[in-house]
């Protein structure tokens, strides 16, 4: 079965909205542009409530999460994870959201990339996208594992913290975040919630990313390296500034800076000289 049968509607709307921020992106100064991008986020989040009406839901206090029969025990699995987060990543970002967060469970893997045009064998356990939550079943990559052990295994690896901090960022920098540092930002927040991570910080190959290179993010070859990377040069400035040094940051993206901006207000630095302290500090712990 395909969930995307009844976004039809819904899908057309979003593609307008997005058409429409693309040309107000190209002309028309950069707070206009985090209005219009604020916009579409809400119409896309319309929009998916709105398309997936005919399915089933489970209704916590922060999130609605829709799904196809036979999924019940999946939705209680997402939605208790969910709202296990919410209230954490709500109080380290220092905002709470004006309206209840949707999340649709796919079947598998392939589903759910299919609904971006992605590869079938892209390996995808959950995607945030434009004020909305996407997530394959846990049951799917977690295996024959007992309800109760499938809900401690997803709270631990799944992909929840990690996209619920997307959502944050979205709001507080209200789209302005660079693709990579947003990444490093979702990833450093969940290492913090949940202990995961794919490598350590200081566990970065010598050869890396440029900035560059970065702004690229989702087009780069080894995108094992861009993650870990990304996650360790956020790790490094939460070190030096701590969490309230991030949020700041965060805070005047959303103000309409430009990180480089906003980096110089809150630590004295731009990227350039983020990143060659960075590598001064793998350096010194290789």
């Amino acid at each position: 079965m395909r969930l995307i049968d009844g976004l039809g509607l819904a899908g057309r709307i979003v593609l307008i909205c997005l058409l429409v921020s693309l040309l107000i992106f190209i002309q028309f100064p950069g707070g206009v542009r985090q209005y219009i991008h604020a916009l579409a986020r809400e119409v896309n989040r319309w929009g998916l409530l709105a398309g997936t009406r005919h399915l089933a839901s489970a209704e916590g206090k922060h999130f609605i999460v829709r799904y196809t029969p036979g999924y019940a025990q999946a939705a209680a699995v997402v939605l208790d994870a969910a709202e296990l987060f919410y209230p954490r990543i709500a109080a380290d970002f220092g905002v709470t959201l004006p309206a209840k967060v949707p999340v649709l469970i796919y079947q598998n893997m392939a589903d759910l990339n299919r609904s971006f045009g992605w590869p079938a064998d892209e390996s995808t356990m959950g995607v945030y996208w434009a004020g909305t939550i996407r997530v394959v079943a846990p049951a799917v990559w977690i295996g024959d594992a007992e309800p109760s052990r499938q809900a401690e295994v997803f709270q631990e690896v799944g992909p929840m913290a990690h996209e619920i901090t997307h959502l944050f960022v979205d709001y507080v920098t209200r789209g302005n975040c660079p693709r990579w540092f947003n990444e490093g930002i979702a990833q450093y927040e969940e290492y913090r919630l949940t202990g995961f991570s794919f490598a350590p910080p200081e566990a970065v190959p010598p050869v890396i990313y440029t900035l560059d290179e970065l702004h690229n993010f989702d087009y780069l070859p080894d995108q094992n390296l861009a993650y870990r990377q990304t996650f360790s040069m956020v790790a490094f400035l939460a070190g030096e500034t701590g969490w309230s040094g991030l949020k700041a940051v965060m805070q005047r993206l959303g103000r309409g800076e430009t990180l480089d901006e906003a980096l110089r207000a809150v630590v004295g630095w731009d990227t350039a000289t983020w990143v060659r302290k960075w590598q001064d500090w793998l350096e010194e712990r290789s």
